[in-house]
């Protein structure tokens, strides 16, 4: 991938995690870079297009580190999951599915299409891992595999979403209660 490119991508994600989709502009990404904003325009004609890439890689990123965990245990993977957005909290980010779901009515529609998409894989997954280790007496929870997930992954976003506000430890204080099923 083209470094200019990818260096749009980065910075776009970075700024979605930290201010919002809605609160960032193609000026804030040439100004970080030290481009023109027809640069970024060559390659992402809408802010849109952008968010849409942006979502897709949080996608396959996600696809290609469930896939390593496949040879794991149920309570590894689960536990490598709750872990997964450990590094965002000493940057005050949240993860791309916290930040842009709050904006969800006000983004474009094919950023929301792409976003569902990365929200479904993800539950889709959590799911199963869920009932297998449900099935296989790794877990104990009385609720079903997807309802567990919803509440799970609910957590997750909104420690991540707390945390940046109170800046404290509610996401570690979350992600132990989360072990403990």
């Amino acid at each position: 991938m083209n470094d200019t490119r990818s260096e749009i991508i980065r910075i776009g994600s970075e700024l979605i995690r930290s201010i919002g989709y809605n609160s960032f502009s193609y000026a804030d990404i040439s100004k970080a870079l030290n481009i023109k904003n027809a640069a970024i325009h060559y390659y992402f004609p809408s802010k849109s297009d952008l968010g849409v890439e942006i979502i897709r890689e949080n996608l396959n990123a996600f696809n290609e580190l469930t896939k390593t965990w496949e040879s794991l245990d149920y309570k590894s993977q689960f536990s490598n999951y709750i872990h997964m957005h450990d590094s965002f909290i000493n940057n005050h980010w949240v993860c791309i599915v916290g930040s842009l779901s709050p904006s969800y009515d006000t983004l474009p529609e094919n950023m929301q299409k792409e976003l569902q998409g990365l929200v479904n894989t993800i539950l889709k997954w959590l799911t199963a891992l869920l009932d297998k280790g449900l099935k296989n007496n790794a877990f104990s929870f009385a609720e079903t595999p997807r309802t567990k997930a919803f509440m799970v992954h609910s957590a997750l976003l909104s420690s991540l979403q707390m945390n940046k506000v109170l800046r404290n430890d509610v996401y570690k204080s979350i992600q132990e209660g989360l072990l403990n099923i």
